[in-house]
């Protein structure tokens, strides 16, 4: 016999809570957030949670954390909570980082899966409903430059313009690679405080982030002398790889001591598309 979902019928008690939720505001919440809402011990509220989540009115995100799915969802109880405020219940404090806010901001056109979230505390990833949302732990003095911002009536933590093109030099792995880093610079030009982009690389501490992005400011001919010179680091006579993930072979850039080792006719091509 085919399993049948259970009916999403409720109890009194299941009913006033979640009517409690919708009415302060929850579509996504803790098991914190809903204790003030009825006065139960917390292994009888975690039973009560469960009980909706298996009828349909809940989705358990992951441990204690939970998406209230809506009437309007069917009897069938199918719905999708944006990704962005799935994420900003996993964990706290956080902000989107590296590639999401790239995305958000329209730098970047590939697809939005991982969602990346910055966290102070090592997380495990975690998949919910076949999108992976990825964390990533970051050092306190590299915990900075996010902003709030309102979506769906809910307000999440993003990166801000500068600071997601500054990571996104510090850690090119995370954004799928050097020239998408690049891309951000160039499809993010005519928004962008260049010097607050370089504020930020130089707080940072990465030097050869600071090269990298100092190369490709040059080459794509944005800002000036003065905001390159900037980004020349004095210590080391070291060359470092354009593209960390690359080949160790590569033409030598003496200004910036980088190993370009992306092809001439791959650097800019992405431009004409």
């Amino acid at each position: 016999m085919a399993n049948v979902p259970p009916k999403r019928t409720l109890s009194e008690q299941e009913s006033r809570l979640l009517s409690s939720l919708a009415a302060a505001g929850y579509t996504l919440f803790t098991i914190e957030q809903a204790r003030p809402m009825l006065a139960l011990d917390d292994a009888v509220l975690r039973k009560l949670l469960h009980r909706l989540s298996h009828k349909g009115w809940l989705k358990r995100l992951e441990r204690g954390k939970y998406l209230l799915i809506p009437l309007e969802a069917g009897p069938d109880a199918r719905w999708a909570e944006h990704e962005y405020l799935i994420a900003a219940v996993l964990a706290e404090p956080y902000y989107l980082a590296y590639a999401t806010p790239l995305h958000y901001y329209g730098y970047s056109d590939l697809p939005l899966d991982p969602v990346t979230i910055a966290v102070t505390r090592r997380k495990r990833s975690v998949v919910i409903d076949g999108l992976t949302y990825r964390f990533v732990t970051v050092s306190s003095h590299k915990f900075f430059g996010y902003q709030p911002i309102t979506l769906l009536g809910h307000t999440i933590q993003m990166a801000e313009r500068e600071k997601a093109v500054a990571d996104a030099f510090d850690r090119p792995d995370l954004v799928r690679g050097i020239l998408e880093a690049a891309k951000s610079l160039y499809f993010g030009k005519a928004e962008l405080d260049w010097d607050k982009v370089i504020a930020y690389s130089l707080k940072l501490g990465n030097q050869t982030a600071q090269r990298r992005l100092g190369f490709w400011l040059e080459l794509l001919a944005i800002g000036d002398e003065r905001q390159w010179s900037r980004l020349e680091s004095q210590s080391g006579r070291s060359y470092a790889l354009l593209e960390p993930a690359g080949p160790a072979e590569g033409v030598p850039n003496t200004r910036w001591r980088l190993t370009v080792n992306i092809p001439n006719r791959q650097l800019l091509e992405w431009q004409e598309h």
